[in-house]
């Protein structure tokens, strides 16, 4: 997720489903499907929108206070 940040990208749905493991032992991730680049002109409306599995989701994510990094990490 580190790297998937510092490329000002939010992913908003990781799960265990979404989290790889190759043959190396290297972790890759799956299904950008949701992901957003966040620092954008329309973040705000990123921010605001409702996506992800909600089994998953941060708490800031289902009241729609905001989606940030933490609520990727969380």
């Amino acid at each position: 997720m580190q790297y998937v940040h510092s490329k000002n990208i939010l992913f908003r749905d990781l799960k265990p489903e979404n989290i790889l493991i190759d043959s190396e032992g290297h972790i890759r991730l799956a299904d950008f499907g949701l992901a957003k680049q966040s620092g954008t002109e329309n973040s705000k409306q990123i921010a605001q929108s409702f996506c992800g599995s909600p089994a998953y989701l941060a708490p800031e994510m289902l009241s729609r206070a905001g989606v940030t990094e933490a609520g990727d990490v969380y």
